[in-house]
């Protein structure tokens, strides 16, 4: 008596040639994921190098002027503080004159916002700023600013961007 197991079982003829006419077997789970994973990583790490590629490629817009007209001494009334967008400050008319305070945080140079009677806060990572530019919470660590203001031949007031002063300049009001 011969064992189910021992007999072989061949096949002959029309049967035993293969065709290649039969469609691939479809690829089990395992494959399946294996080739999701590759193709995310090939995905992920093309982005990747293409931001890599977009900082290392990065050119400014040029130097942005440093002496910045901002308008007639009387544009700015006693006991206001105006924001500049063209200079990114904002300029402040108290009782000893006129001051500008830098409008760019010095964490990471966001542009700060007035927060009435708070100060300024900075809308991208926290950062908060008494009235007079010294810091109240972090993440930064400096104060803002204090810029220099003079007036042109015209009479116009300028914010000079690149001479930070103490915090007690002031441009005379009667200037």
């Amino acid at each position: 008596m011969t064992d189910r197991n021992d007999r072989t079982c061949e096949k002959t003829g029309p049967e035993a040639r293969s065709t290649s006419a039969e469609p691939p077997p479809h690829p089990d789970r395992r494959e399946f994921l294996a080739w999701l994973t590759r193709g995310s990583l090939v995905a992920v790490s093309a982005l990747a190098l293409g931001q890599v590629a977009r900082y290392f490629s990065y050119e400014s817009a040029g130097e942005a002027p440093s002496v910045i007209p901002v308008g007639k001494p009387v544009t700015f009334t006693a006991g206001t503080l105006t924001y500049v967008g063209a200079a990114r400050a904002y300029v402040g008319h108290d009782s000893g004159g006129l001051y500008a305070i830098d409008a760019v945080c010095t964490h990471l140079g966001c542009l700060v916002e007035q927060k009435i009677g708070e100060g300024f806060a900075c809308p991208c990572h926290g950062s908060r700023f008494a009235a007079d530019g010294q810091v109240q919470n972090g993440p930064a660590g400096k104060p803002l600013r204090h810029l220099a203001l003079d007036l042109n031949p015209d009479g116009q007031v300028v914010v000079e961007r690149s001479q930070p002063v103490a915090p007690e300049a002031r441009l005379g009001a009667n200037s």
